[in-house]
């Protein structure tokens, strides 16, 4: 039964840790975020004789979200292709995750393959990215190829989880912090605790918070977990407005701590 939900911000069919807020990403946006950053996920064809076969590739994204591969003649997964070009792609977080792999975020694009025909700026995108198939992009028997991606399946950590289809994923916009979140992160949890602590206790809705950790940041707000006194939980502080590049995180940041503590 085909189910398409309406993609909504902390959208899906189960809502994730923070329940329902309009200052979280939807989960398309998610999804674009997660592969834009992702550069190898699990191709699965089928054979012919009807099974899935699953395969590590290595992949870089067209402007639309596409998956783009370049692959052998010879493998396995090309001659299942060339046969039946429905295909599914699986990316996740997993190896960034310290324990349970299943608490990260994964996608897996549902669609069909076709092969490029004349794919110059994708190869020179591929290339930049993965460098190293230089050595056999020319090869006679390498080709790129791309999924057309016609529905997707996030699953955002336990309880949070959606389908959507191919029109609100390719609409959707990676997220402009994705590259730099990491480093921001560490350099809030590392060297401003207090001010993690305000953010939560001012905005956050947790005055009684005894300490606050980022957890994640975008382009609505930050996330954190914080501690209480009744345990753990998680909160959202939003942004002011809604970022559109890289360059606004520290910006964002820096302004609504001051905003905070000039109202204090």
């Amino acid at each position: 039964m085909r189910r398409d939900t309406e993609v909504e911000h902390g959208g899906g069919e189960a809502l994730g840790p923070l329940g329902q807020t309009d200052s979280f990403p939807n989960d398309a946006e998610l999804s674009r975020t997660l592969m834009e950053s992702s550069s190898k996920g699990v191709l699965s064809t089928l054979t012919g004789d009807g099974y899935p076969y699953g395969s590590l590739v290595s992949c870089v994204i067209s402007g639309d979200g596409n998956p783009i591969l370049l692959i052998s003649d010879l493998a396995e997964h090309t001659q299942n292709v060339r046969l039946e070009s429905r295909a599914s792609f699986l990316v996740d977080t997993a190896s960034s995750i310290d324990g349970d792999p299943l608490e990260g975020a994964r996608l897996t694009l549902v669609g069909k393959m076709e092969i490029l025909e004349d794919p110059v700026a994708l190869a020179d995108l591929y290339l930049a990215k993965h460098p190293y198939a230089a050595g056999y992009a020319d090869f006679k028997d390498f080709n790129y190829w791309q999924l057309v991606v016609e529905r997707c399946r996030f699953v955002g950590g336990f309880g949070h989880m959606s389908w959507m289809g191919a029109d609100a994923y390719f609409q959707a916009e990676p997220d402009p912090f994705s590259a730099n979140a990491s480093h921001a992160i560490d350099h809030m949890n590392d060297d401003h605790a207090d001010a993690n602590l305000v953010f939560v206790q001012e905005r956050g809705g947790v005055p009684e918070a005894s300490a606050a950790q980022m957890v994640a940041v975008d382009r609505y707000g930050m996330t954190f977990q914080v501690s209480t006194k009744d345990g753990h939980r998680f909160s959202r502080v939003a942004f002011p407005e809604v970022a559109i590049e890289s360059s606004q995180l520290e910006p964002f940041v820096i302004g609504l701590l001051q905003s905070l503590r000039d109202d204090a």
